[in-house]
């Protein structure tokens, strides 16, 4: 069995549920080097998320919960949405990934919606979606608030800092 170290964080496969074949189905990898199915995360061997796929590319992954239910989804609490996205992130992250992204995909769902700042989408949708990544590093994501923040008062001077600052987390992270 295969299991990935992402300090503190493991993940290792679960079983797969017959009820996610149309899932699989619909799953667009086209764009990624490779895909994890059925994956629990684990803290101190404490199960704390499950995701039903894990696709990945050079710098980015992209996590994906899926309900074969509008009803199973409406369950799901907007708190809980948001812990499974800072998860992904950490767990991203800890892989060395730039970037990723976090979605929800529902059997059944009618439209595109959103939840605790995740997208939610319908199954039928999923062929065709394509990522929104967000960065793993918020710390360059606050560099560029603030540089685009001094360009508009025409700080020029201190952007060109922050931009060497950027350039230098940046090589300290490849």
């Amino acid at each position: 069995m295969i299991e990935l170290r992402s300090d503190p964080y493991v993940l290792k496969p679960r079983v797969a549920p017959s009820t996610e074949s149309d899932f699989r189905i619909h799953l667009n990898i086209g764009w990624c080097r490779g895909v994890l199915f059925n994956v629990v995360a684990l803290k101190n061997s404490v199960a704390i998320v499950e995701y039903d796929a894990i696709l990945w590319s050079e710098d980015s992954v992209m996590f994906v919960e899926y309900k074969d239910s509008v009803a199973a989804y409406k369950s799901l609490s907007a708190r809980r949405i948001q812990q499974m996205d800072g998860l992904a992130k950490n767990i991203a992250r800890g892989l060395g990934y730039r970037r990723y992204c976090f979605i929800i995909v529902v059997r059944d769902l009618q439209e595109t919606t959103s939840r605790g700042g995740v997208d939610v989408i319908p199954l039928y949708m999923l062929g065709s979606y394509e990522p929104s990544f967000e960065s793993t590093y918020s710390e360059l994501d606050y560099l560029d608030k603030l540089m685009a923040k001094y360009t508009r008062e025409e700080k020029l001077e201190f952007v060109m800092e922050l931009e060497k600052l950027k350039r230098m987390i940046e090589t300290g992270l490849a």
